[in-house]
């Protein structure tokens, strides 16, 4: 192998940065080499007015309005009523845990009344101080005058003043009523 060394043959005239670049030759214009004599340069072209271009705006079709269909009407009318009912039922059922509350705190007043009456009844009506009060007449009662109720029969109820309930078409108006009815004593 033959060791060649690479030689550059342009030559720099001058040292540092400008030493790298050999196509600098100082202030001097540089001379056109032959290709760049060949090349002619382009005729100017006469200016062209560009025509503008009228861009027509597309026209959007638009479907026309449509009727309201009966059935959104009618379910938006159930979904409104059913909330107003649901809305009704909840005041109700809070109003009757309050109630509730209010009944147990009283139940547990009573019962405790109740215990403290029941002693102080046993107190005042001792049997010895009814046996003095009354003497000797006192006596015990004979089997003629004791009396058993027999609660072997099925228990059976009836309710007086018992409101009828309606049905039909009457039923249906009624309650409706009721519901409306409800709904404003809420709001009352």
């Amino acid at each position: 192998m033959s060791n060649h060394r690479r030689r550059n043959t342009t030559a720099y005239r001058t040292y540092g940065s400008v030493a790298y670049a050999p196509a600098y030759e100082g202030n001097t214009v540089r001379a056109p080499r032959r290709e760049e004599d060949l090349r002619r340069a382009p005729a100017p072209r006469p200016k062209q007015r560009q025509q503008v271009r009228r861009y027509e705006r597309i026209r959007v079709q638009v479907r026309p309005a449509g009727q309201i269909a009966p059935f959104a009407v009618v379910g938006f009318l159930a979904v409104a009523i059913f909330a107003a009912m649901l809305i009704t039922s909840y005041a109700q059922l809070t109003v009757a845990n309050d109630e509730m509350v209010s009944l147990r705190r009283e139940l547990s007043s009573l019962q405790s009344e109740n215990s403290t009456l029941s002693a102080q009844y046993e107190k005042v009506f001792d049997l010895a101080t009814i046996q003095e009060a009354v003497g000797d007449t006192m006596v015990r009662p004979t089997n003629d005058q004791v009396v058993y109720i027999d609660l072997s029969a099925p228990d059976t109820v009836t309710l007086y003043q018992e409101d009828s309930l309606n049905t039909g078409f009457q039923g249906l108006m009624e309650g409706i009523r009721n519901l409306f009815g409800g709904i404003i004593e809420y709001f009352r």
